[in-house]
């Protein structure tokens, strides 16, 4: 990133206009909170309470997939232990609890590396492999900066964005942020599902929630959606 440090003289009624037009831009294009947020500069009182969601922190931990304390794997080429077949070998100088991956060297012979190599680079070049160093992507570490996070590993929390508060009305099964979530499904008992029917069997549903998890609920429990209903 280059900056520069540029100076002009500005005669006095010029500065004024100049402040007068920074004002005006920055006030039109600040963004309004929603109506039925809470104002960043809201207290508890009985119109408020403590957000729910991250537990009146302003933050909880990224929850974007494959993260963790801000890191996630490479998506580049290199060697990773999740990726590939890795096994156990017998080789002279090194430990039985070694794990390694084969890569073809040619007709009817390969070449293996060890998880000492993992976030290396290794390409089949004219029939051979060749190890081409270290990952440019991750720099050798087989991980890179999450981007939803910024590396940081925390979010702003989505409900309360930060304010730590939120209206009194607001219920986990309902509030603003739910609500408009796109594989919202509701239950007749109540409870409030992001994901989506995995399974129809008769009159059953396997629902199949956004962190993985397996709901089996009956088809008449499922209340229709009242966004797709307009």
């Amino acid at each position: 990133m280059l900056w520069f440090n540029h100076r002009s003289q500005v005669p006095g009624r010029s500065i004024l206009s100049v402040a007068t037009l920074a004002l005006l831009i920055l006030g039109g294009c600040s963004g309004k909170p929603a109506a039925d947020a809470p104002s960043p500069s809201a207290t508890l009182d009985k119109d408020h309470q403590r957000c729910f969601q991250c537990d009146g922190v302003g933050h909880h931990a990224c929850r974007a997939p494959g993260c963790k304390d801000g890191q996630i794997e490479c998506p580049g080429p290199c060697l990773k232990l999740t990726r590939g077949s890795w096994e156990h070998m017998e080789v002279a100088g090194h430990p039985p609890t070694d794990l390694w991956q084969r890569f073809p060297d040619g007709p009817g012979k390969w070449t293996a590396w060890n998880q000492h190599h993992v976030g290396e680079v290794i390409v089949v070049q004219s029939g051979a492999a060749v190890n081409t160093g270290k990952c440019p992507r991750c720099g050798g570490t087989a991980k890179v900066k999450c981007p939803i996070c910024d590396g940081r590993g925390q979010q702003t929390c989505e409900l309360c964005e930060g304010n730590k508060i939120i209206l009194a009305a607001w219920t986990p099964a309902d509030n603003p942020w739910l609500n408009r979530q796109p594989d919202l499904i509701r239950l007749k008992d109540g409870r409030a599902l992001l994901g989506r029917v995995a399974m129809r069997t008769g009159n059953k549903c396997t629902l199949k929630t956004r962190d993985g998890k397996m709901v089996d609920v009956d088809a008449a429990d499922i209340l229709p959606n009242a966004a797709l209903a307009k």
